[in-house]
């Protein structure tokens, strides 16, 4: 249960993370578009191994869903 506590924090945290669009990001691009946290193979491993030990049925999956759709979207914002 602490795994799936602790995802639901994290995909907080991280969708948080969107802000007023016209704002900077202090990214020095001045296009107020977040920069998505670069995860390593080895992670991205550990965090579908959490989600596969999720029930079916859980909020999280739904989350992390909305979250990745999220993320891909990202490359999009200018």
């Amino acid at each position: 249960m602490r795994i799936a506590a602790a995802l639901a924090v994290a995909a907080c945290l991280l969708m948080a993370g969107c802000g007023d669009k016209d704002q900077d990001t202090g990214s020095g691009r001045g296009t107020g578009c977040p920069i998505p946290v670069h995860y390593d193979k080895a992670t991205l491993d550990k965090v579908q191994a959490a989600l596969d030990k999720l029930p079916r049925d859980s909020v999280l999956r739904q989350v992390m869903s909305d979250y990745e759709q999220e993320r891909d979207d990202l490359r999009f914002c200018r």
